[in-house]
């Protein structure tokens, strides 16, 4: 009742400030950035990693597809990678063998051979909560300079290695739909220790408006 008093319900305002806290505090990561759902905070993370039309992103076939969906939102296409069982995520050793095998660096990028395109981004998903092998992702990724960005939808207090999910990648997404361990309805939630992506996606996810007293001017 007193966040609609305050006419300020989403977006931007006191209890959303409050909220983006509350995850930094929980997950230990340095800013967090409220979205208004976690295909949205997928979504933004990728074009915050530079993610362009017609690049190539690696995630995994066992997933909701949501995760797809906001890849082919930048027009780029989803390269799948198998799983392991024992955490039914992005398996770091075919991840490994796949940019061995297909892919090439060139420069500070990771191309694939056979159609040319450039890898953009790495995107793991901690499936039903359970942490992928992050070391060994991480570890890979950063061979390839690929960034990495942590589907961490279904992972609110999933920890690996004492950290929480979300906080190994340049970005994590996390989701709070109603089927998620914490709801608030819908919403999601970008986390990152950037201060420089936090600003922008802060910037970009309230419609990139310049702080103006009337004007409506929108620079991105």
């Amino acid at each position: 009742a007193d966040a609609i008093d305050s006419t300020f319900v989403s977006s931007v305002g006191e209890y959303v400030d409050r909220f983006e806290a509350m995850m930094c505090r929980y997950t230990g990561a340095s800013y967090a950035v409220a979205t208004v759902n976690g295909t949205a905070a997928l979504h933004m993370s990728l074009i915050l990693a530079n993610v362009k039309r017609t690049d190539l992103v690696i995630t995994q076939p066992l997933s909701f597809i949501a995760t797809c969906n906001a890849i082919s939102y930048i027009g780029a296409e989803p390269v799948f990678v198998d799983v392991d069982e024992n955490t039914l995520g992005l398996s770091a050793e075919k991840l490994e063998d796949f940019l061995k095998k297909d892919c090439q660096k060139q420069g500070n990028q990771a191309i694939h051979k056979k159609t040319k395109k450039r890898i953009a981004a790495c995107v793991p998903i901690h499936t039903f909560g359970h942490p992928v092998n992050l070391k060994k992702l991480v570890e890979i990724c950063e061979d390839y300079a690929i960034p990495l960005i942590e589907d961490a939808a279904e992972s609110i207090g999933s920890t690996y290695l004492n950290r929480h999910t979300g906080t190994f990648g340049l970005m994590g997404a996390f989701s709070f739909n109603g089927n998620k361990t914490i709801t608030c309805g819908g919403g999601g939630v970008i986390v990152t220790n950037n201060k420089e992506i936090a600003k922008l996606a802060k910037h970009l996810t309230t419609q990139a408006k310049v702080p103006h007293p009337w004007e409506f001017v929108h620079d991105f």
